[in-house]
Order: structure tokens, then C-alpha cells, then sequence
């Protein structure tokens, strides 16, 4: 639900080659913060991706193997979350991969205008309308 400007308790389920996430909007104003829930299960992102904005994650149960991607390099690196309370600089390129199923809470700060995803060797640019360039 959409009011002044707030997304209020709204779900979706977002698919990225063979990871799903599940996705529950408790509260979210991009100028403010955002407080969201996500399920994770499956095998594998097809693309890493930077935020638009800072955020910290709690997970609540299971696991996942997240993809680090080096920006300059391209080289990635996987790891287990282990960790319960993990920080995601808005800057930094990842990826979610191997989950029989994770629930974390996202606490994300204001909204940039751009993000980024490295998908096939390209670099893109999105906003908060999506795609600009790449």
C-alpha cells in the first residue's frame, strides 16, 4: 500500500535467475529509511548489485552464500553468512546465492538517486525508476 509517499506493508516476490526473495515492505520512504523483510531460497543471482542506499541486516534464520564482487578487479569471492548482523555499504557489489532458505530484516538508510548492476561483463545504472544506462 502506497500512502504519502510511504510504502506500508506491501509484498512482492523478486526473481533473479534462480534465486527468489521474498520480499515484505514494512515500512519504506526512500528520502527517510526503509524497514523490509526478505525470504531468500535458491540456487543462484544472475547479477551482483550495489544498493542506493546504506544498510544494516539481521538475519533472523538460515543461511546464504554471498558473491563479493571486486569493482575493480572483477574477481568475486564467496562466503557463508554466518554472521547475525552484517552491514552493506550502499557502494559495494554483491550477490545472494545458495539458500534452502533465509529470512533476514533490512534497515536501509535514505535513498541515492542511482544503484548499480555488473551482469555478462556490464556495468548498469539504475534509478530510482530503473534502468538509465549501461
Amino acid at each position: 500500500m502506497r500512502l504519502f509517499g510511504c510504502e506500508i506493508f506491501s509484498y512482492k516476490k523478486i526473481i533473479f535467475g534462480d534465486l527468489i526473495a521474498n520480499q515484505l515492505v514494512l515500512f519504506e520512504h526512500k528520502k527517510l529509511f526503509g524497514i523490509i523483510i526478505f525470504y531468500f531460497h535458491g540456487e543462484k543471482q544472475d547479477r551482483f548489485h550495489t544498493h542506493a542506499f546504506n544498510a544494516w541486516s539481521i538475519k533472523l534464520f538460515g543461511t546464504y552464500v554471498e558473491g563479493i564482487l571486486d569493482p575493480e578487479t572483477k574477481e568475486v569471492r564467496y562466503e557463508e553468512r554466518k554472521s547475525i548482523l552484517k552491514y552493506f555499504p550502499r557502494n559495494s557489489y554483491h550477490s545472494i546465492n545458495q539458500s534452502k532458505g533465509c529470512c533476514t530484516i533490512l534497515f536501509q538508510g535514505p535513498w541515492k538517486r542511482y544503484w548499480k548492476e555488473y551482469k555478462d561483463g556490464k556495468e548498469i545504472l539504475l534509478g530510482w525508476h530503473r534502468k538509465i544506462g549501461g
